[in-house]
């Protein structure tokens, strides 16, 4: 993990307790400058380390490829993966032989991996719903028309 996002953690950890009670006790400027400084950066870099422990370390076995000219594809979708829910974040691109993922932008500075998940590495999971695939050692909750998309090539 970039050390970077370990201080905005640590931060978040240390520095916002601290700048509070001052917030609290002296009712500085400076002080709630801090806060909301602090408080932003830890807040990124919380998300960045959950976007590298969940989402990251799934999608790294499928590296992203292009998708075929003939795939479907529909921009800001959600998708959720654990502790991470990219509500109308996430580009896909759906072709004969994978589910294409690409984050959007501000999800991908937060350090959101692109994937390209091959149709045989998702089992539906049905439900309620029917929008859950397992994923490995994972659920992934995705879009209906994608699952749909699934269960062809689950068998």
């Amino acid at each position: 993990m970039k050390p970077f996002v370990i201080v905005c953690i640590l931060l978040q950890i240390v520095a916002f307790p601290v700048l509070l009670v001052w917030v609290i006790k002296t009712d500085s400027p400076i002080a709630v400058v801090l806060l909301i400084v602090v408080s932003t950066l830890g807040s990124l870099g919380i998300g960045a380390a959950c976007m590298h422990f969940t989402w990251n370390s799934t999608m790294r076995t499928w590296p992203p490829q292009e998708p075929a000219p003939d795939a479907i594809r529909r921009n800001f979708q959600s998708f959720s993966l654990g502790l991470i829910n990219l509500g109308w974040s996430v580009h896909v691109a759906a072709d004969r032989q994978h589910l294409h993922l690409r984050p959007a932008t501000p999800v991908r500075w937060l350090g959101a991996a692109s994937a390209s998940i091959p149709w045989q590495a998702m089992q539906p999971l049905g439900g309620r719903r029917g929008t859950a695939v397992r994923l490995g050692n994972h659920t992934m909750i995705a879009p209906r028309w994608c699952v749909e998309l699934v269960a062809p090539h689950s068998d």
